[in-house]
Parts: structure tokens; C-alpha cells; sequence
């Protein structure tokens, strides 16, 4: 997989909640450590409720076509 195959994909919880989507992939030493997600555009993030978040990659429990799917507690 590719950082590129990550971008612009949604974030969603265990129990389905979507977080946004992911603008942005924080990588350490070759390795992704964090993903930022939020509102995609830039309309959507002036009138968004819920500002961007990090999402730890240890959070996230898998990757689907569609969505990766985390855990937060």
C-alpha cells in the first residue's frame, strides 16, 4: 500500500462513527506513526463541528476499500 492510497480516505470508528477523512500522513523513519483526518475541503472545514483530529496508527484495526477503521478510546 501506498501513503497515497491513504489520503482523502474516510476514517470511521468500530461502531461506525466517521471522523472525517485523512488529509494528511505523519511518517517517522520510513514508518506511519499518525493520520490526520478532518473535513476534506476546505468549505467543509469552515462549517465543520468537529475540528481535525490525530489519529495514532496504533489505532487503526484495519483498512478497507472504502474506510479505515480505528479504535478510539
Amino acid at each position: 500500500m501506498r501513503l497515497s492510497d491513504l489520503r482523502d480516505k474516510k476514517v470511521r470508528t468500530l461502531d461506525g462513527k466517521v471522523l472525517g477523512r485523512v488529509h494528511e500522513v505523519h511518517c517517522n523513519e520510513g514508518k506511519v506513526v499518525t493520520l490526520m483526518c478532518g473535513a476534506r475541503n476546505l468549505i467543509e472545514r469552515w462549517t465543520a463541528r468537529v475540528r481535525g483530529r490525530k489519529i495514532p496508527w496504533s489505532s487503526v484495526r484495519r483498512i478497507d476499500h472504502d474506510a479505515i477503521i480505528v479504535s478510539i478510546n
